[in-house]
């Protein structure tokens, strides 16, 4: 009798504790940093590319994109970044500022900025053309840190990476950033 009067006690101390769990309040964070969890179709997890966004809301003229890719992607120089995207980020009013478009070496917002020649940016094919200076070394994670106007309303956009070696006739895809754009936060 004791045994069961101690299953039964524990089972509902458990049920309490996780009732008063669910209720307590999730503080939003101030920027996504992962792609989270992708339940059906989706980009292959081998070239997932992490990211983090700031000042991610709708139209927001602050919005910082920073693009990580892991030196593993490298496998030989680069120097030249092709960056596709949706046409729905454009015609819901998304926009990059081209002088504000840096590239660095490292993790997290980078190190040391890798100069940047031109930032070529073709609203009409959706591309983003990033030629750089000095070339990236093979094996060396950088990345693309860009100030961004963020269109009226939020959506899922794929932000696919192509790269470039000198004298390279056609671009190496090393993978993909699924962004979650215009998040409004404050409606939840």
């Amino acid at each position: 009798m004791s045994t069961a009067r101690l299953l039964s006690g524990l089972a509902l101390s458990g049920v309490a504790i996780a009732t008063t769990l669910s209720m307590l309040p999730v503080q939003p964070s101030v920027a996504q940093t992962n792609p989270g969890i992708t339940l059906w179709g989706g980009v292959d997890s081998e070239y997932r590319l992490p990211y983090t966004l700031r000042n991610n809301s709708p139209r927001s003229t602050r919005a910082r994109y920073y693009l990580r890719v892991p030196g593993t992607r490298i496998d030989s120089a680069v120097s030249k970044l092709s960056i596709t995207y949706p046409e729905a980020f454009t015609e819901r009013n998304g926009s990059f500022n081209t002088d504000e478009i840096r590239v660095r070496r490292g993790r997290g917002s980078g190190d040391r900025e890798i100069p940047v020649d031109e930032v070529v940016w073709i609203p009409e094919a959706s591309r983003l053309e990033i030629f750089l200076n000095e070339d990236i070394p093979a094996d060396t994670s950088f990345v693309i840190d860009a100030k961004v106007r963020n269109p009226d309303r939020f959506g899922m956009h794929r932000f696919n990476l192509q790269a470039e070696a000198r004298g390279d006739v056609l671009p190496r895809y090393l993978g993909t950033w699924e962004l979650l754009v215009a998040e409004d936060r404050g409606r939840r």
